[in-house]
């Protein structure tokens, strides 16, 4: 007996046809559009609250500097060219200026801490206590409702992180 080959039809039903393929990129691209504005918020608050833990540790490092040298020191902030920088040095020390995280600004509105020919700043005396003005340093996010405070309470120099809320309270502060 003679072996039988079987003929393959001329039409092939492996694979997927151009309408498929379009429809499966089409459903892609919906998915995209309606997570991308979610993973934007979400690296901007990321981005946001690694700058608040940046200034409260630059903040709690000059307050440890003055203690530990028993004369005043301080912590300035300014926001030359869009990027905000810190320095951490002694009143006769010129600052050494350190770049903080990209798209991250001071909202200048509802910063209070007291302003010097730099930007803000902090001092603490010898003790460790708050010299001059007592506030507040907000930071927002590009593109972001988004804002986080950092803030200086007692004379004794007592920090927190403000809690973020996305509208005003009554007196029209974003942190508390």
């Amino acid at each position: 007996m003679a072996p039988r080959f079987s003929r393959r039809s001329p039409t092939s039903t492996a694979g997927f046809t151009l309408i498929e393929m379009l429809v499966a990129i089409a459903i892609m691209g919906i998915l995209m559009a309606i997570a991308a504005p979610g993973w934007n918020n979400f690296l901007a608050n990321r981005n946001l609250t690694s700058a608040q833990d940046q200034v409260l540790q630059s903040i709690r490092q000059a307050q440890v500097q003055a203690i530990q040298t028993h004369q005043t020191w301080q912590v300035s902030f300014q926001e030359p060219n869009g990027i905000i920088q810190f320095a951490v040095h002694g009143l006769d020390n010129a600052p050494n200026w350190q770049n903080s995280i990209p798209r991250i600004h001071i909202d200048p509105g509802e910063t209070t801490l007291s302003t010097s020919t730099s930007g803000y700043r902090v001092q603490f005396n010898r003790t460790g206590e708050v010299n001059g003005q007592l506030g507040r340093l907000t930071l927002v996010a590009d593109n972001s409702r988004s804002k986080r405070c950092v803030f200086v309470s007692t004379l004794l120099g007592l920090l927190r992180k403000g809690q973020e809320q996305t509208r005003p309270d009554a007196s029209g502060r974003y942190c508390y």
